[in-house]
């Protein structure tokens, strides 16, 4: 079972007419012409072992039960790992690794002195561990919590991870941390898919913020939904689960009405620039629109709420000024990455990709438009064990 993790967003509630609700790293949400559900919050069961004494019915023969010893429990042979499990261990194992080599570029000066560089470098330090954190099972993290408290004297300190020996290797250990996890998301519980993604989502954006700040590693194009397909195969022990519906149709609804309003919005902006400025809000417009087309389809088929395209939306304040047009873009591309992330941890397996794959592309624009970004974007965690 992962950390537990709070949504920022699990349950808002939008008045009729009114604004959308603060989300966060948004300022002066746009108006919602339609109000919609909250998702509900629900407790996540943890798996119990149960133990069986050997009395005087251990001398009766049992069939297929093993040698069972007497005066003391059934030796306990724990079940093999399930889907969530194998990604799990995969995804930590990149996360060691990201956060050896970006210890020694910090260590090292490896920033050069270029101040971005230096800032995207401790960003990334600091996110590292909390996001470790949010994979890790209740009792994985109990253990370290223990082990920091009353180490053991006998026990023997793993082995230092494989760490990245420059920035370009830094970089390249992010796009698989970025590709490794939009694939868990695919197949992961619902409870796993949120805070996955959402580290998918941030390793695109920092690795995009590295190399643009010192002009070294390659960073390939992020998955597209296409490509998304199931890449491990699901064992039959321990199959994924997902969430309720009512939270399903409450996310996709909401992705809907956002995607429609992105696109209309920046028509707008598209009609106060000129040139190379109004071809890319209008290249935008027709992505979210499509977005939103796709995610209708998706929603009738389901038995979802279907949102309708307006004709006319109200754009914040009333009237956009030059200094409100030009945070309009970050705010609306923090949005959709919220809700996306919140659409994955919520549909089915198969319902994925779409919203994957736009939590992504969202998280690449934001590389251009701030310099910070949260650990695990629209999620709270709890803060890792202290090191050392």
């Amino acid at each position: 079972m992962p950390r537990p993790v709070r949504s920022r967003r699990s349950a808002p509630e939008v008045p009729r007419g009114g604004l959308l609700p603060r989300a966060p790293g948004r300022r002066d949400l746009p108006h919602s012409p339609t109000p919609h559900r909250a998702l509900p919050r629900r407790a996540v069961p943890r798996r119990a072992v149960l133990r069986g004494w050997a009395g005087a019915l251990a001398l009766l023969p049992l069939a297929a039960c093993g040698p069972v010893a007497l005066g003391g429990p059934e030796e306990y042979t724990p079940p093999p790992p399930g889907i969530d499990d194998l990604y799990r261990i995969d995804l930590l194992t990149l996360l060691d690794r990201a956060h050896a080599g970006t210890s020694l570029l910090v260590e090292g000066e490896g920033s050069g002195g270029d101040p971005a560089l230096a800032a995207a470098l401790t960003v990334l330090s600091s996110a590292l561990p909390v996001q470790r954190t949010a994979l890790l099972t209740g009792a994985q993290y109990e253990k370290e919590l223990e082990d920091e408290e009353d180490p053991a004297p006998s026990t023997t300190p793993a082995a230092a991870p494989e760490a990245p020996e420059d920035l370009a290797g830094l970089v390249d250990v992010l796009v698989e941390l970025r590709d490794l996890a939009a694939a868990a998301a695919r197949q992961v519980s619902g409870s796993l898919a949120r805070p996955v993604v959402a580290i998918a989502a941030h390793s695109a954006w920092i690795a995009l913020r590295l190399r643009d700040a010192a002009g070294e590693g390659e960073v390939s194009p992020s998955p597209a939904a296409a490509e998304l397909d199931p890449a491990r195969e699901v064992p039959d022990t321990d199959p994924p689960s997902v969430g309720a519906e009512e939270d399903y149709h409450a996310a996709i609804e909401r992705a809907q009405l956002e995607e429609w309003y992105a696109g209309y919005l920046h028509e707008v902006l598209a009609a106060r620039v000129e040139g190379e400025q109004r071809q890319e809000h209008l290249e935008q417009t027709d992505l979210h629109r499509g977005r939103a087309e796709e995610l209708g389809l998706i929603a009738e088929e389901d038995g979802a709420p279907l949102v309708h395209r307006q004709s006319v939306y109200p754009v914040p304040g009333g009237a956009l000024d030059e200094r409100a047009a030009g945070q309009l873009p970050t705010q609306l591309a923090q949005g959709l990455l919220v809700d996306h992330i919140a659409l994955v941890g919520a549909a089915p397996f198969a319902r994925r990709p779409p919203s994957i794959a736009a939590a992504l592309a969202e998280a690449g624009r934001l590389a251009v438009l701030v310099d910070r970004m949260e650990p695990l974007p629209s999620l709270d965690a709890e803060d890792p064990p202290v090191e050392g």
